[in-house]
């Protein structure tokens, strides 16, 4: 979104709402998750937009979701309107789960042909509803990032912002609104979209599943492609949904999922009916901790911890800890909040700042983050060069304890001492990252340490990016808390400071 937001951690809103934390940010808003101060333990989605010319596309928003009934759906608790700046919030229920998008980036790209024809069913479901109103309801906007995968193998809606009443008297859109390579030819001025432009949205979207998100419209030779990835019966179905004339499309949702009641589900690549799907990703458990610390300053140590935050973020929520006493990288982080717009904590205060989808906080006073590990999934401590008491001690009960080194042949030998005074064992667990070497300086270091952990880290200018070389090799490097979903806890981070 092009505005900052004005909501921060700890304020309320409408005298009821209490801001728990910046969930995500689009093209036209921010979302937030708000506890009920009315109603403990409720806790719902905050839809923070910035109105000015758009009152009335938010307010219609609302309108429309509040006299919808059905249960893949969020229903919208409250609305309020624009204050002096023009920001105006939709409050509607928080659903958990995962994006399709971030569904499948976890899959690796690979969502098994059960699991799509189960997705095309509840679809087709809401669709059905939507359509059926006089006149009928036209999503228009059908993509990954706006349907959330819940624990329970549902689906949701999450998004209402271009959705439309059907015009019967239009001869085309008057606004060309939908997301390029999901959205039906008639939305960008062949024709007025309509319910069968949904109809086409989902065989784009379907289509982009099988592919891996490699494409979503049809061409030659695909029939081909798809084999093997979705269940033969549903190709032709794809096919048709996918015709760039309406009027060769199906004729209505009800339509396509009598055609589907009959295409038998194949569970031979291990789904079962009844496994939850986004847990069988990002599987409920402990905090994992990962701790950070460079053989010696200036190899990039905070930056690389700055790119694992970003990265574990998309897997569950993360915090950052600047955990050295001294070091003054958070209160530059703030700085930097403050100057791109963004709120920062008050003077005096500790965090957190939330930066591209995860949290950055202070290294506590008592060294202790058992506040923190019942908030997170994933806690991400950058531990400086380690140059203060404990530090050493506490670096080991990670996780994932992560020693950020020189892969330069002239500073091999200080990188080995350093090995030494830190008490690294192979058989540790510990984890050595080489930034910037080649691949033959990281194969010399695994030889003259007898161990296999040690990894190169790409050039990666920008630490928040997402994609790129870096995130291979990330993803390996994490692979283990990512597939187990919990940490050992162990050791003196998590533990109270006795009184």
């Amino acid at each position: 979104m092009r505005y900052p937001s004005k909501l921060i951690r700890g304020q309320i809103l409408g005298d009821r709402y209490l801001v728990a934390g910046l969930v995500g940010s689009g093209g036209s808003s921010h979302v937030h998750l708000g506890e009920d101060l009315r109603l403990p333990g409720k806790r719902w989605a905050i839809k923070e937009c910035v109105t000015e010319d758009l009152y009335g596309t938010v307010q219609a928003e609302a309108e429309l979701l509040i006299a919808l009934n059905h249960r893949r759906l969020p229903r919208v608790a409250d609305f309020i309107p624009p204050d002096e700046d023009d920001y105006s919030y939709l409050v509607m229920d928080f659903i958990e789960g995962l994006t399709l998008d971030r569904y499948m980036e976890a899959r690796g790209g690979v969502i098994p042909g059960d699991t799509l024809l189960l997705f095309a069913e509840q679809l087709l479901e809401v669709l059905q509803y939507l359509h059926q109103h006089r006149p009928p309801i036209v999503y228009r906007d059908l993509k990954p990032s706006n349907i959330m995968l819940t624990p329970d193998n549902e689906l949701m809606l999450i998004d209402f912002g271009i959705a439309r009443r059907h015009r019967m008297d239009a001869g085309e859109d008057t606004v060309k609104l939908g997301t390029v390579g999901f959205a039906a030819p008639e939305q960008y001025g062949s024709g007025q979209s309509d319910h069968r432009s949904d109809l086409y949205g989902l065989g784009a979207l379907l289509l982009y599943l099988a592919t891996g998100g490699q494409t979503s419209g049809w061409s030659a030779g695909m029939e081909r492609r798809l084999e093997g990835r979705v269940p033969e019966p549903l190709i032709p179905v794809l096919r048709r949904l996918l015709r760039p004339r309406p009027e060769d499309r199906y004729e209505s949702a009800a339509e396509v999922l009598r055609i589907l009641e009959g295409v038998k589900p194949d569970r031979s690549a291990g789904e079962r009916k009844n496994e939850p799907l986004v847990e069988r990703i990002l599987p409920q458990g402990k905090t994992s901790i990962v701790t950070m610390m460079g053989t010696a300053s200036g190899l990039g140590t905070t930056h690389a911890s700055l790119a694992a935050a970003r990265f574990l973020s998309r897997y569950g929520r993360t915090a950052w800890v600047d955990y050295a006493p001294e070091s003054p990288v958070y209160e530059r982080i703030g700085a930097l909040a403050e100057a791109a717009g963004r709120r920062a904590p008050s003077e005096g205060a500790d965090g957190p700042l939330e930066v591209n989808g995860f949290d950055c906080w202070k290294r506590p006073g008592s060294g202790s983050l058992a506040d923190l590990a019942g908030r997170y999934r994933y806690i991400v401590i950058d531990m400086g060069t380690g140059a203060y008491e404990g530090a050493a001690e506490r670096f080991s009960q990670g996780d994932i304890p992560m020693l950020i080194a020189s892969g330069a042949d002239w500073r091999m030998e200080e990188t080995l001492v350093r090995l030494r005074r830190c008490g690294y064992q192979p058989a540790g667990g510990w984890k050595i990252a080489l930034p910037l070497a080649g691949s033959q300086a990281a194969e010399l270091l695994r030889r003259t340490l007898g161990s296999k952990e040690v990894y190169t880290l790409p050039c990666q200018p920008e630490p928040f990016a997402t994609g790129g070389e870096m995130e291979p090799v990330l993803k390996n490097l994490f692979v283990s808390i990512l597939e187990k979903g919990g940490g050992r806890n162990k050791g003196s981070f998590l533990q109270r400071k006795k009184r």
